[in-house]
């Protein structure tokens, strides 16, 4: 066990080697879920290297494909600072992301992430996501204790079982905590009242990109190539990682909304259940599906008159891009550990919940009218608690810097 674990209690020691463990136990399991197994390699990939003496490291980490999105345009206004070397640890489908949108360097030694102060020596802050598994993020936390660590959290609710993860199993807790509006404050607060103070309001970074989209010209674009006409009404479910009985119950109460609207389901990437399950679930039902596998979900989103989800970051994508939207949390199906209901938009009044499939039937059609007194008070509130100032990763980033200049 490396020296930099002494400072742990025996027990945490035993506890982070049996998680090391069976963290690459399951790595070697989830390819086959995922269908791409180069992803699930832990790799140490080089964005910025400084040929300056004095440079400042940052090493970032990030496995969740939602959560990297929020870390992205981070890393990219510090890459802009001089005398700044930038690392990340990752692996999963964030790996793709990074490898996209960066020109990055694989440094990763023969030892892979055990060996990771070998080749990056002691980083001067440490940026993290809210994975969707344990793994490097903990390894990381565990390895450099006394490094100041910035968390990102992109969407209401993540942080909060991590934290209590963290706190388990004797693992250091983050120094910041960024958070996306005072309603995710609120809910870390409540749980964690002893870290209020390294709760940070920042505006959540992937959202800057409302600040700058044409959503209006995205939408006549494809509508256009789905061959909508203009009085046609499109809605759009962006699916969780749902249980196909809540979508046949769905597919029930969409029917019993009327015929006056085509339907987009869009599958979660890490659903296990194939887009034709859920697909003849709803052509079954009545409903007319349209198939959109040669669309993003920026587009379809942008297209769409009404977007139902559950909890997936898409619903508060679509609160940004001002489209009507319901919050499906039917009682009658799991609640996701870390979820109070009524959630944070519904709660605000910017987004309407459902929190019995069968009141789908009566919201729906005043969703789809612009001019009902729910989408006039939807917008309003839209507006009022959903600013978009395109400023949420200099935010962070400045916390960042902040340490940087310690």
């Amino acid at each position: 066990m490396s020296k930099k674990f002494e400072t742990f209690s025996p027990e945490a020691q035993a506890r982070l080697a049996k998680e090391t463990k069976v963290h690459q136990e399951r790595m070697s399991k989830i390819p086959y879920i995922e269908g791409k197994p180069e992803l699930f390699e832990t790799k140490i990939l080089r964005v910025k290297q400084s040929s300056t003496e004095n440079a400042k490291n940052i090493l970032a980490a990030t496995r969740d494909l939602g959560s990297g999105k929020a870390l992205m345009p981070v890393l990219r206004e510090l890459l802009g600072d001089e005398d700044v070397q930038v690392d990340i640890a990752t692996d999963g489908l964030a790996q793709e992301v990074v490898q996209k949108q960066f020109d990055t360097t694989d440094i990763t030694p023969s030892g892979m992430i055990l060996e990771a102060d070998n080749v990056i020596g002691t980083p001067d802050v440490i940026i993290m996501d809210r994975s969707g598994e344990t793994g490097v993020d903990n390894y990381l936390l565990a390895t450099f204790p006394e490094v100041p660590k910035v968390l990102i959290e992109d969407i209401y609710g993540n942080a909060a079982g991590y934290l209590s993860t963290l706190r388990e199993r004797e693992l250091p807790l983050p120094d910041k905590i960024c958070v996306m509006d005072n309603g995710a404050k609120e809910l870390i607060v409540k749980e964690f009242p002893d870290l209020a103070d390294r709760v940070v309001v920042t505006g959540q970074p992937a959202f800057d990109r409302f600040a700058h989209e044409d959503t209006e010209k995205i939408a006549q674009e494809t509508r256009t190539k789905l061959k909508l006409r203009p009085e046609d009404k499109l809605v759009v479910f962006m699916s969780s990682i749902d249980e196909p009985d809540k979508i046949a119950k769905m597919a029930a109460a969409l029917k019993q909304s009327g015929e006056n609207f085509y339907f987009v389901f869009r599958r979660h990437p890490k659903d296990n259940v194939s887009y034709e399950t859920y697909k003849r679930m709803l052509v079954d039902a009545g409903i007319n599906v349209l198939d959109t596998k040669g669309f993003t979900s920026d587009e379809i989103s942008a297209a769409a008159d009404v977007v139902l989800t559950t909890w997936s970051t898409e619903g508060i994508n679509a609160i940004y891009r001002r489209k009507p939207t319901a919050h499906i949390t039917d009682t009658d199906f799991e609640i996701l550990a870390g979820y109070e209901l009524p959630l944070v938009p519904v709660r605000l009044g910017a987004s309407v919940g459902i929190d019995n499939m069968n009141d789908l039937t009566k919201e729906l059609p005043q969703l789809l009218d612009p001019n009902s007194a729910l989408n006039k008070s939807l917008k309003e509130k839209m507006e009022q608690e959903y600013p978009v100032d395109g400023n949420s990763a200099k935010r962070v980033a400045d916390i960042v810097r902040a340490y940087l200049e310690k």
